[in-house]
């Protein structure tokens, strides 16, 4: 998950980051699914321990190129929250996207004070296959290969292989200015409750080599892979949780 979503880790989330795109869509009947990725606002209610959190906000819009996207995720966390993370935090990612997949062009995220201790920048060569910036602080730089993806740009590489009907089986990401490998799996398909009514879901697992959290995600094909809903657990027990409260389109 990304900087931002690691508040929800700490308080009340597990990451707006797993959202991509949303179709337009009505609250009296969901949309076919797109056959791309589609510009959307979606908002999502968090909670940790069934404590409620706030609110994260992920809008994901066209960038000046043809093929680029961008993607900001901002976050509304109640009183409490705040000891964690500011209400002026924001992430925002660049990304390129075409039928064979999607790859990251750069990644910050701002934590909402004045001092840069805790943000990271990160920017690719994709010709150099490296990347470099900073981390809370401390320079990085990264021998990479294709495929490799920040918290944010890995979320729109998954909706892109569930569009594709592709069932991928891990993602290399950096995170903690560090290269992780982590695997995800399908659940199988189960009923979920929305703002928009009753949709079936395609359940999807993921876990960090050696981590203890596995989170698992709801991806409604009717609205585009857009993730509905999604839990994570620590030692099996579920701690952080996010729920669809509204998407709208542009």
């Amino acid at each position: 998950m990304g900087r931002v979503s690691n508040w929800c880790a700490r308080t009340a989330a597990i990451g707006g980051t797993w959202l991509l795109a949303a179709p337009g869509v009505s609250l009296a009947e969901p949309a076919a699914a797109p056959a791309g990725l589609q510009p959307y606002t979606a908002r999502y209610q968090v909670s940790y321990r069934g404590l409620n959190g706030g609110e994260i906000e992920s809008s994901f819009k066209r960038g000046a190129v043809a093929g680029q996207w961008q993607y900001e995720t901002r976050v509304f966390p109640t009183l409490l929250a705040r000891v964690a993370i500011s209400s002026h935090a924001h992430e925002l990612s660049v990304i390129q996207a075409t039928a064979t997949g999607v790859r990251p062009l750069s990644f910050n995220f701002d934590d909402g004070s004045t001092d840069a201790a805790k943000d990271v920048r990160l920017n690719y060569d994709w010709q150099a296959l490296t990347v470099t910036g900073s981390v809370e602080g401390k320079p990085v730089s990264l021998t990479i290969t294709p495929g490799t993806h920040d918290t944010s740009s890995v979320q729109a590489a998954m909706i892109q292989e569930l569009l594709a009907g592709r069932k991928p089986q891990g993602f290399r990401i950096i995170t903690g200015g560090k290269l992780r490998e982590y695997r995800y799996w399908p659940e199988g398909k189960q009923q979920v409750m929305t703002p928009y009514g009753q949709v079936e879901t395609e359940v999807w697992s993921s876990q960090r080599t050696g981590s203890n959290r596995v989170t698992k995600t709801w991806h409604a094909a009717s609205l585009g892979y857009v993730p509905v809903q999604a839990i994570q657990y620590r030692k099996g027990n579920p701690e952080v949780q996010m729920k669809l409260v509204k998407l709208k389109r542009g």
